[in-house]
């Protein structure tokens, strides 16, 4: 999934409309250790720390969307690339969970957006794409970009491939709160995907 990435077509305005009732809930969480260090930047009042964290992943989230987008739109051999319409909002909290557990809801249409007949949008497909391609993406794209801007040191750990590692009481607080109910129905209850 390298190259330039296409935006997808809106599947609806997020300020003045829902999604259709036939749309899938795409849900994307990022690695449990950073929201848990996010969550102590929050309470402990490191605002600006916690700021660069957010943007990262707005950014992340975005960079996500556009792989649906890649992962579904090949362009056909006249050179018209047929286009999903999605429409992605970041949430930070799930309900009834103490903590920040920010995460990406992409509202996916169940047709693609094309100049010829009608296409379906592969529901299983969708499933694969998301816990193959676009899971492994945008939690690498998170640990990248916070290396890089935040200095996070990432690795492998008994339970997950990608983690904050090195920080001892980041360690034992993720290990604990891996055990959390971290399902989020998102805003508009539809159809879920939850990649992982």
């Amino acid at each position: 999934m390298s190259g330039p990435r296409a935006d997808p077509a809106p599947l609806f305005d997020l300020v003045t409309g829902f999604p259709p009732d036939d749309a899938v809930d795409v849900v994307l969480p990022i690695p449990l250790s950073l929201a848990v260090y996010m969550t102590m930047l929050e309470s402990t009042g490191h605002a600006a720390e916690l700021a660069v964290l957010r943007k990262i992943h707005v950014d992340q989230a975005r960079e996500t969307v556009r792989g649906i987008q890649a992962g579904f739109c090949d362009p056909a051999a006249d050179g018209a690339s047929p286009r999903a319409r999605i429409t992605h909002i970041v949430e930070e909290r799930v309900p009834r969970v103490n903590g920040l557990r920010p995460h990406l809801h992409a509202y996916v249409g169940a047709t693609l957006r094309s100049p010829g007949p009608v296409v379906a949008v592969d529901l299983e497909h969708l499933a694969a794409l998301a816990d193959s391609d676009l899971l492994p993406a945008h939690r690498d794209g998170l640990a990248t970009a916070t290396a890089e801007r935040a200095g996070l040191v990432w690795g492998e750990t008994a339970w997950s491939p990608r983690e904050i590692v090195g920080i001892d009481w980041l360690t034992e607080r993720t290990e604990q709160a891996r055990h959390d109910d971290l399902s989020c129905r998102g805003p508009w209850p539809r159809q879920q995907i939850v990649a992982g």
